[in-house]
């Protein structure tokens, strides 16, 4: 059984940038507290689906779902692009097509409008991952792995888009406050085959905590998304980063020395700051989270291919290493594939 391969990654940002202070002023917060929350970030911009000439507070379900809809579709589109580009591919070479997303509905779902866009074969197979949150760019990257396992010489696109910013919700709520503070926008997208250059995914695993249910997702008042963030999720996202590590490195009989690069999802500082002490990580191991999290914010699901594609870009591998890959998500899961150069 051939061993799936990643053959390139791209990411696409939306074309306006606003500071944390932009944001911060347009979120109209005037108390301490609330304001902290931008200031302790780590953040220093995040790129949003939103014109600031023309952005107004009170957008109905109507305007947020067509924002939702503009954005998803052109940011996914250029991802994708991007991505067959690096890995010298014709959106015909492509045999399967996993998409996600959670911040916004639309049917006929993204995979449908890429397979239209990129014009891929009629007979391309697809899937399309929604409401899995933060972690979903990993479980899309599982199914594109099995079916390439399944059928090999076949080659897959992954595609995560997330229009945060279509689930800004204004309340008093010191959670919708911690959104407004951390969430931004994104696409990420990955090539997949058996003979791609980069690592190959030796193993994936998915780890639930279903007593966390509760912790984190959406909630839709009056037909309008909102985030659910309890602020246990630091905890509860930092130890499953840990158990979800040892157990991919059991499946291999690796110890934490072992593992060269990290791919972690830029979740938050405190999320990143308590992953650090539990996996007793480096300074320059936690880079390209941290890098990713100061220079974008968490983009939900495609923050986890922007630390992928950071540490691809900058990192100099050779053949043997490994490494690691974990995102998380409500549910609470945390999901993981193990690498190997």
């Amino acid at each position: 059984m051939s061993t799936p391969r990643i053959a390139a990654v791209a990411t696409a940002v939306p074309p306006h940038r606003f500071t944390q202070t932009d944001i911060l002023a347009r979120a109209g917060y005037a108390d301490d507290r609330r304001r902290g929350f931008f200031a302790a970030s780590d953040i220093e911009g995040r790129h949003l689906w939103m014109d600031p000439a023309r952005f107004t507070p009170d957008e109905n379900v109507d305007q947020l779902n067509a924002r939702f809809c503009e954005g998803a579709l052109a940011l996914s589109e250029s991802a994708a692009r991007a991505t067959l580009e690096r890995a010298g591919w014709s959106p015909a070479d492509v045999d399967f097509v996993a998409t996600t997303t959670c911040t916004g509905r639309l049917t006929p779902s993204i995979d449908a409008h890429l397979v239209a866009r990129l014009q891929c074969r009629e007979n391309v197979q697809r899937v399309h991952v929604g409401d899995t949150g933060c972690a979903s760019a990993m479980v899309a990257l599982q199914q594109a792995s099995n079916h390439l396992q399944a059928f090999p010489g076949h080659r897959a696109l992954v595609v995560a888009v997330e229009i945060c910013s279509a689930a800004y919700f204004h309340d008093d709520r010191l959670e919708s406050a911690v959104a407004h503070a951390i969430f931004a926008d994104g696409a990420g997208a990955l090539a997949l085959g058996g003979d791609g250059r980069g690592p190959a995914i030796v193993g994936h695993r998915t780890l639930f905590r279903s007593e966390h249910l509760g912790a984190m997702g959406f909630e839709y008042p009056g037909g309008r998304p909102r985030v659910i963030l309890s602020k246990e999720v630091r905890r509860i996202g930092a130890v499953m980063m840990g158990e979800m590590a040892r157990a991919l490195m059991e499946t291999q009989g690796l110890k934490r020395d072992d593992i060269a690069y990290w791919a972690l999802h830029s979740a938050g500082r405190r999320v990143l700051d308590r992953a650090r002490e539990l996996l007793d990580l480096s300074d320059a191991q936690m880079e390209h989270a941290r890098a990713v999290l100061r220079e974008h914010g968490n983009m939900s699901s495609a923050t986890i291919l922007f630390v992928l594609e950071r540490l691809l870009r900058l990192e100099h591998p050779v053949p043997g290493d490994w490494g690691v890959m974990i995102g998380l998500g409500p549910g609470f899961a945390a999901e993981g594939a193990l690498l190997r150069w």
